[in-house]
């Protein structure tokens, strides 16, 4: 029998009650690839299973603002989605450190699951279920999915259990595409993942992902034009009536419009390279060579490039980088850390300043108070200097 993550079971059960009873979803997604991937395999699950059940209620599906509210479940969005209630949320790839977030959406008569692949940062939400790979208690042998692994391993359970017919190749492309995009190890079961869905997607009959290959030129047999003219584009995009352009492009039947959108958003990935290296620059002008960590910020700086130039900063330095934007009483920053570092306990250390925090140890991410700003510096750079004289 094949193992399950843990809470796959129970989800399952909550997921098919509220189809047979058409009960309404709420899917909500991070708004980068592997968010956009993870919110449509579970759509396009459930719309498999509201075909047997004779489902009516479409899916709402919400992709938070990045740049003005930042990761993970957002206060604007509660407000813009408590009309909706009573409905089954779905956090896809986020949630799992949205305590107060979570609380409050109980307390507005949701039923809250949380779909995740983050790092557990102490104790968990209380959501009604959660399904992360690196729960306490998890006996999953392989825990390094990226979310939408996590989510095609969750709908594969439901679609089988209920005795449906499905073909895996539409998801199976979206969990390779993902699970690259989010640089997640490619071993054991991801290397497993990702060689099925590279096949299903050289035969894709994906509306949007044709046109992408169209547009852009797409050479099959180049790994470097998979990053380029497929990852880069579709992580490129903007967000539109509270989705992104890349899940339009993605969920779309129409060819004329997958055309559109799909010149488009390679158009803005190369636009965003550009913009990418000219942020790489200026950081590097103000690095002195002496710190213990790189910690610059700007207000004019895009989150969506933050994480990208963190990376390229620390790769070359191999220093613990931290970027930040900056708004008018808040920041919010993107970390990228060399091997051996784990940037979320660097947090943990620092939470007192924080007002969220979260990821995985080489690649994380937090708001806070502007006026703390130099104070969780002071505290970083302490913790970083400790665990060096270790």
């Amino acid at each position: 029998m094949e193992k399950l993550l843990k809470g796959t079971k129970k989800l399952s059960q909550i997921i098919t009650n509220a189809s047979q009873n058409d009960e309404r979803f709420i899917l909500y997604g991070d708004a980068d690839l592997d968010g956009i991937a993870s919110v449509i395999i579970f759509k396009e699950m459930l719309e498999i299973l509201n075909q047997d059940y004779k489902t009516k209620n479409e899916p709402i599906v919400y992709f938070p603002d990045r740049e003005k509210d930042g990761y993970g479940i957002t206060s604007t969005a509660i407000k813009k989605l408590k009309k909706f209630s009573p409905a089954v949320f779905v956090a896809l790839d986020c949630g799992i450190t949205n305590f107060d977030e979570v609380k409050e959406l109980k307390k507005q008569g949701f039923l809250v699951v949380i779909i995740d692949h983050h790092k557990i940062i102490g104790k968990l939400p209380k959501a009604e279920v959660i399904v992360d790979p690196k729960q306490k208690g998890e006996k999953y042998p392989f825990k390094k999915f990226s979310a939408a692994g996590v989510t095609y391993k969750i709908s594969k359970y439901i679609l089988e259990s209920n005795y449906l017919e499905w073909s895996p190749d539409s998801f199976l492309e979206l969990v390779a595409l993902a699970t690259l995009a989010d640089q997640m190890p490619q071993e054991e079961e991801n290397k497993e993942l990702i060689q099925q869905g590279l096949m299903a997607f050289k035969y894709t009959k994906r509306t949007g992902l044709l046109a992408l290959k169209e547009v852009t030129g797409y050479k099959e047999d180049l790994m470097s034009d998979l990053y380029q003219k497929i990852i880069a584009p579709l992580n490129s995009s903007d967000r539109i009536n509270d989705l992104t352009e890349s899940y339009i492009l993605l969920t779309t039947k129409s060819k004329k419009q997958a055309q559109a959108i799909a010149k488009d958003l390679y158009r803005k990935s190369i636009e965003k390279k550009e913009k990418i290296q000219k942020m790489f620059e200026e950081v590097e002008r103000r690095i002195s060579g002496n710190e213990v960590i790189i910690y610059e910020g700007d207000k004019n700086w895009l989150t969506v490039m933050m994480g990208i130039v963190a990376s390229k900063i620390c790769q070359k330095y191999k220093k613990p980088t931290f970027l930040f934007k900056y708004t008018k009483d808040e920041a919010i920053c993107s970390a990228r850390l060399p091997k051996g570092f784990d940037g979320v306990k660097a947090m943990q250390h620092c939470q007192d300043l924080l007002i969220s925090f979260g990821g995985h140890a080489p690649a994380c991410g937090c708001r806070l108070k502007k006026e703390n700003l130099e104070k969780f510096k002071s505290c970083l750079v302490n913790y970083f200097l400790k665990k060096q004289n270790e």
